[in-house]
């Protein structure tokens, strides 16, 4: 059965005021003078200068399928030529191939059936497979554990900026991927209310609301982002030598966070998946919006698979009112094996030798000091904002949650250069629709599907 999601009249309204809005304030754009040049099929086409915006309200299928539907070219152009999708095609047609596949959508449909519906939704609005966008989410668990001799190629990269002062409190995050990722991401600002098809999971469905982003194809929450609980987030890659089958993979996990209460039990029993684990590693930025500043902590999450249990190993440090934290690519607190490659594991370690060296004669306590920290690409392969020509990794994305101000601002190009793109507020105030009911928190979905 398919469903075609329909945005309400007020937020259309909404959106193409924002668009025209947005229009009006770009900056013009200079073309070259000679025009049979710029015609000419062998100019750079020039990097996007937006941020798509996505609003959308319905349940887990008719969210997917809208955004499939809105970004569908999109996608497609993305599956073509993302480079690691095409070794992971040619895997899944040996049995082994299969049967990890299999094995993994099994233990995801158990846990998250509604987010597996979700991406169905994509994959049906946008006329693609869904076993492609299933395998992107999957990421290298098939090939390393076929291909003994597997080389990572699609590294994805990030550099997280935790800030707790009594000045400012931010969350500052670069999205750090393949080049061929650039342009191919939006902002999903979400109502999501399930239908009674979308339950039955060990992790129950909830009304959610949330504002993330996601790259082409792939869910929501594998990124950044906030929800209407007030749980802020960013997520960075690590990179193992030994990604585990049978087990979740990492974007449906870190999906489930936009739906947490502002609870850290709540947190830590999503990220520690009990029953399963994730097939895979990645860390955690996180911090609460409706609590008094003083009293805010930051919290700097490791997740790491774990073979001995049918869960992931979690480690979890906190950073109380007057303290800082820089996390890249790599564990520092976890001893799970990791990949000791130059792209990820040699450049966090650059990275954060980097970010010692710009904040020792300087604490980090406000915007601007943010800016300068992830902006900074003075140093080359160290640098923190990562921007060198034909890199195979580079900065796509740059977004700060300022805290104190409730906003997330977003940039694509170098902050400190370059005034931000968008700014939305952590307070909702941007998106019209609300809760169905008062107790948005409650597990029990029948009463708003009904």
């Amino acid at each position: 059965m398919m469903i075609i999601s329909t945005l309400r009249v007020p937020l259309i309204a909404s959106l193409i005021f924002l668009s025209f809005k947005n229009l009006i304030e770009a900056k013009s754009i200079n073309f070259p003078e000679n025009k049979e040049n710029y015609n000419n099929k062998s100019h750079t086409i020039p990097k996007r200068v937006s941020i798509p915006v996505h609003y959308v309200s319905g349940s887990h299928y008719e969210v997917g399928y809208s955004v499939g539907r809105t970004y569908g070219q999109m996608i497609k152009d993305f599956l073509k030529i993302y480079s690691p999708l095409h070794d992971y095609l040619k895997l899944l047609e040996k049995p082994e191939g299969r049967i990890i596949y299999e094995e993994s959508l099994k233990a995801t449909e158990k846990y998250f059936p509604q987010y597996v519906t979700e991406l169905q939704g994509v994959a049906d609005g946008a006329k693609v497979s869904f076993e492609e966008l299933f395998l992107m989410a999957l990421d290298d668990t098939l090939p390393m554990n076929i291909n003994k001799e597997h080389i990572d190629r699609g590294p994805v990269g990030c550099s997280s900026l935790l800030v707790n002062q009594p000045n400012g409190q931010f969350l500052g995050h670069t999205e750090d991927a393949l080049a061929s990722t650039e342009d191919n991401y939006y902002i999903i600002a979400a109502h999501i209310i399930p239908n009674k098809y979308e339950s039955g999971g060990v992790f129950k469905a909830r009304e959610e609301k949330f504002e993330a982003l996601a790259y082409a194809g792939h869910l929501p929450g594998y990124a950044s982002g906030y929800n209407y609980h007030g749980v802020v987030f960013s997520i960075n890659t690590i990179f193992v030598t030994k990604p585990l089958r049978g087990r979740i993979p990492r974007e449906f996990i870190t999906r489930a966070l936009l739906s947490s209460r502002a609870n850290m039990t709540e947190i830590i029993e999503i990220l520690t998946n009990e029953g399963v684990g994730t097939a895979d590693a990645f860390h955690v930025n996180l911090a609460f919006l409706n609590v008094p500043k003083e009293s805010r902590i930051f919290h700097s999450i490791e997740v790491s698979p774990n073979s001995n249990k049918f869960q992931s190993e979690v480690f979890t440090a906190d950073f109380s009112f007057g303290t800082n934290s820089f996390h890249a690519n790599r564990f520092l607190h976890l001893k799970y094996s990791e990949s000791d490659d130059e792209l990820s594991y040699g450049s966090s370690v650059k990275r954060e030798e980097r970010y010692k060296q710009l904040t020792e004669n300087n604490t980090v306590s406000s915007l601007n000091d943010v800016l300068n920290v992830l902006g900074n690409e003075d140093d080359g392969k160290s640098s923190i904002f990562r921007n060198i020509p034909d890199e195979l990794v580079k900065t796509i994305h740059l977004g700060v949650f300022d805290l104190n101000k409730k906003v997330w601002m977003m940039w694509t190009k170098n902050p400190i250069h370059n005034p931000p793109l968008v700014q939305l507020s952590l307070t909702f105030n941007d998106l019209l629709s609300l809760p169905i009911r008062k107790d948005i928190e409650s597990n029990n979905i029948n009463d708003t599907t009904n």
